[in-house]
């Protein structure tokens, strides 16, 4: 019984076979796409694969937005404060520029000294010469205060210069003292005068 399931089976595809061959000779020659529907097949594969990646490049960018808004909020805070200048001031002199300030200074008060010198000088020329003229044109009774006077200053330089100065600054308080009372008489004069008008 096998052999006979056998034999008809291989009878079958014989006939098959033949039924194939026969289609095959009777129906034209279609030409050979295998090639582009290949291309097809691998250009459908890389668009499935296109369309399967579109929701995730569509996704909304939550994370960039965060940081933006986070940005923007310092941005905003930042304006509203307003902004702080300070001011520096940097002087740099150079060590000629000191230098030549420095020498500038020693010569005006070279300048200063040497003037003040000159007319101390000037001063005790003068004064010699005075002296001098009246030694000369002094009569008989003032030779001899003249002389005593040449005599005390050679014995004792400072004390009789301390004692001119005080005699002066003596002089100069009288003087004073005299100018108050010549002022204080005149207002009581202004006084009298006002007081004689109201009676």
């Amino acid at each position: 019984m096998n052999e006979l399931l056998l034999q008809t089976i291989v009878d079958k595809l014989n006939k098959v076979d033949e039924g194939i061959r026969q289609i095959n000779s009777t129906a034209p020659q279609t030409p050979d796409y295998t090639e582009q529907l290949k291309g097809v097949g691998t250009s459908l594969e890389q668009i499935k694969t296109d369309v399967a990646g579109i929701p995730e490049r569509m996704k909304f960018p939550s994370a960039a937005v965060y940081a933006l808004s986070q940005h923007l909020e310092v941005n905003n805070d930042l304006l509203k404060r307003p902004p702080i200048q300070e001011i520096k001031h940097h002087h740099h002199l150079h060590a000629g520029v000191i230098v030549s300030a420095c020498l500038f200074m020693l010569l005006v008060l070279g300048g200063v000294w040497l003037f003040n010198t000159r007319s101390m000088l000037q001063d005790y020329k003068a004064g010699d010469i005075k002296y001098r003229y009246v030694l000369l044109q002094a009569g008989k009774p003032l030779r001899p205060f003249l002389s005593k006077t040449d005599s005390l200053y050679h014995i004792n330089p400072q004390a009789f210069r301390d004692s001119v100065i005080k005699w002066e600054d003596e002089r100069e308080r009288i003087a004073a003292m005299l100018r108050e009372a010549r002022e204080k008489e005149e207002e009581a004069g202004q006084l009298r005068n006002r007081a004689g008008k109201i009676r």
